[in-house]
């Protein structure tokens, strides 16, 4: 994941950037310092249903995976998929540039 990505997460998440000894780290309003870690995903994933769009970001994002997949197992494939931290950061912030791109 690039810095550019983690700065559009961090911008839809509303979490500031901040020097912490001598390196700089996302931090959310709870003071916490984020690491893209699954920890930090099951915060995107509440903000993403907060805010009514789970729908969209699972939609691009299976029709991405389903076009890599073409067995009968792509679904199992697809949550196993989601699970890993990269995986997900990398999908959220590919639907947010998708997002972006058709506002």
């Amino acid at each position: 994941m690039t810095e550019e990505d983690k700065q559009l997460i961090a911008e839809y998440m509303g979490w500031e950037l901040s020097v912490y000894s001598r390196e700089y780290y996302y931090i959310p309003k709870n003071g916490k310092v984020v690491y893209f870690d699954l920890n930090d995903a099951g915060l995107c994933v509440q903000e993403v249903q907060k805010r009514g769009e789970w729908g969209a970001f699972m939609n691009h994002t299976w029709s991405r995976w389903s076009a890599q997949w073409r067995d009968s197992q792509a679904s199992q494939e697809f949550v196993l998929h989601l699970f890993n931290a990269e995986n997900f950061f990398a999908a959220m912030s590919q639907w947010l540039k998708e997002r972006a791109r058709n506002e």
